[in-house]
């Protein structure tokens, strides 16, 4: 804690209340100075700017210079310092507007010593934080700036990732690490998301945060166990440690996800692999380690994962997956986004209800297989330069080691819908153009047999298939849309003077019987009262 003095200054128009609280209370107890008192607002601003206390007390309404305007200027002249307004009922509001300019707080007369002493140590509290805070920053920034231990860090680089001789044995023994050359076990703990969360934070903030997740990691498993710590990339950290007496290595590592995630804005993954005998095996258990941590891939994160728990992951590809996945292609090529997508699901449902869960690298060969697969079978059905943007996803989708299952989901899931509302636009299209050649030829052959059997094969579909696709496209049956034609055919030619018998047998009618009851059930006439109704009312179509 800063040993720093806090100062304050008061400030009222009463001379008795600043009496009262500059001296009826024991500030020095409370490890605060008082700087001055004033008795009124422009005297008061003289006092500030002078002094520059940490606290001002003030009465919201000052001869000279009022609350609100104190406050404006405090904010300007010392935007560190706490300001605190002393305030009458009728001026609540008034003093809320000066708590949203920046006062730190108000108290409403009549008031206590003890109220305004309760309020004065709050604020000196909330800067006494500030200033260990940026105690705090300052310290850490001036350790960032300090030399590494080059020749541990090299040493420990060595012995992770190459099989040693007794020569390195020997350069153990020279650096003198705070730990002990038998019994270990190595962590490696990886920030989540660091590409895409922190790719635009400054440099000296991402040291600083590195630096922090390092100095928390080291003080937490010097809790249980001795251990080093340092940076193996960009966005890792490796640990390695001796094996813990006290508690299991993956209760330290969760207590270092925990530690991370409260004193920090990051959060980590950490993979631990086997415990070892030497440091001849170390590699060994950093390669365990490694393969653990990917496993974060269906974790998404914040999560620990040792390699006892994983080891034996091999999988064999069920039948039903094949079956499953040219389902999804018949789905996705039909247009059908709801089968298609829980045929995805039901996929990769397969995998992550496995227990224990597969290796990662074997889900995301599953990925490109699947993402591949959708992209062709949507490639069948849409022309290319339609599909810039699923090309553009699937590239962009490409998996490193920050992508997660659900991230890898979402992708897929992406392609699906946006890939089947293509076809259906495409489907759409080519049935309607397929329905205006129906129309056409039902236009042109209204003297002929126009049944659905007919019409569909002069446009080459199956009759049941062609029925439904017309009510699709046109909202009615096809046989109402060729009564329909008919009858409008019947109505123009009826007003045109033609005998009855000829327009039936124009319109396919071989009856003349029945073409009067399809035309009265049409109109509501018959084909005499309408050509009559036409003429005596002038009725126009």
């Amino acid at each position: 804690m800063s040993a720093r003095t806090t100062t304050i200054c008061f400030i009222d128009d009463i001379q008795s209340v600043v009496d009262g609280i500059s001296k009826q209370i024991n500030w020095e107890h409370h490890g605060i100075t008082v700087s001055g008192t004033a008795i009124n607002g422009e005297d008061g601003l003289l006092l500030i700017t002078s002094c520059k206390p940490d606290i001002i007390v003030t009465d919201i309404r000052m001869p000279k210079l009022d609350g609100l305007e104190m406050t404006r200027r405090v904010k300007e002249l010392l935007p560190r310092s706490k300001l605190i307004l002393m305030t009458g009922f009728s001026d609540f509001e008034y003093a809320k507007q000066a708590v949203q300019l920046g006062a730190f707080d108000f108290i409403t007369k009549p008031f206590s010593l003890a109220h305004i002493e309760e309020i004065v140590v709050k604020a000196k509290k909330e800067i006494e934080a500030i200033r260990n805070q940026e105690d705090h920053i300052a310290e850490l920034e001036q350790r960032v700036q300090e030399s590494m231990p080059f020749l541990r860090q090299e040493l420990f680089t060595l012995l992770l990732h190459h099989k040693v001789n007794e020569q390195e044995v020997q350069r153990w023994e020279y650096v003198k690490p705070d730990l002990e050359s038998r019994h270990l076990l190595v962590m490696i703990l990886e920030i989540d998301g660091f590409a895409d969360k922190h790719r635009d934070s400054p440099m000296n903030e991402l040291e600083l945060a590195r630096f922090a997740l390092k100095n928390i990691t080291e003080e937490t498993i010097a809790l249980y166990t001795k251990g080093m710590v340092f940076r193996d990339s960009a966005n890792r950290l490796v640990a390695v440690l001796n094996t813990p007496l006290s508690a299991s290595a993956a209760a330290i590592a969760e207590a270092c996800c925990q530690h991370v995630r409260l004193y920090t804005s990051l959060t980590i993954s950490i993979g631990i692999g086997s415990p070892v005998t030497s440091i001849h095996e170390l590699n060994s258990s950093y390669d365990q380690a490694l393969h653990a941590l990917s496993y974060h891939f269906y974790t998404g994160g914040n999560a620990v994962i040792s390699y006892e728990d994983i080891a034996n992951t091999d999988i064999s590809l069920p039948r039903s997956i094949r079956t499953a996945e040219q389902e999804m292609v018949y789905a996705i090529q039909s247009g059908n986004v709801r089968q298609a997508l829980l045929t995805l699901d039901h996929i990769l449902t397969e995998f992550t209800d496995r227990s224990p869960l597969p290796k990662p690298e074997y889900f995301i060969s599953l990925y490109y297989e699947l993402a591949y697969m959708m992209l062709r079978a949507i490639q069948d059905k849409v022309p290319m330069n339609e599909l810039s943007d699923l090309n553009m996803i699937v590239r962009e989708g490409r998996v490193s080691s920050e992508r997660s299952l659900t991230d890898m989901k979402k992708i897929l899931n992406s392609i699906v819908t946006l890939g089947c509302e293509r076809i259906e636009n495409q489907n759409r299209s080519a049935a309607a153009k397929i329905i205006q050649e129906a129309i056409h030829y039902v236009k042109s052959n209204l003297d002929q047999d126009l049944s659905i059997s007919t019409c569909a094969k002069a446009v080459h579909l199956s009759p049941s298939y062609f029925a439904g696709l017309f009510k699709k496209v046109t909202g009615m049956a096809f046989s109402q849309f060729v009564t329909q034609e008919r009858m409008e055919m019947a109505k123009r030619l009826l007003l045109e003077d033609r005998q009855i018998q000829e327009i039936a047998e124009s319109l396919g009618y071989v009856e003349r019987r029945y073409f009067t009851d399809v035309f009265k059930k049409y109109t509501q006439m018959t084909p005499s009262e309408f050509k009559q109704a036409h003429i005596r009312n002038n009725i126009s179509l």
